[in-house]
């Protein structure tokens, strides 16, 4: 990831990521499911930011991702 994005960049990235693994790592020892929610909106906030700051870069990634997610999503989904 180094290699697509200049420092400043990358270190936002690298934050954000850390973040939200992070967020991942306290969702797995939730006591209760408010705080399950709660975390994992922090996660999902922190991957929603690092799709937009890579669109900044490059045009289109979000458009990708969300396409990509939709292929996973019927092939996850039984069909009938």
């Amino acid at each position: 990831m180094k290699k697509m994005f200049d420092d400043e960049m990358h270190s936002a990235l690298q934050q954000l990521m850390d973040e939200t693994i992070e967020a991942l790592q306290l969702a797995k020892v939730s006591p209760d499911p408010d705080d399950l929610g709660a975390t994992f909106a922090v996660a999902l906030l922190k991957l929603g930011l690092a799709t937009s700051f890579v669109e900044q870069t490059y045009p289109g990634f979000s458009k990708d991702v969300e396409e990509k997610r939709q292929r996973v999503l019927s092939a996850l989904v039984p069909k009938h």
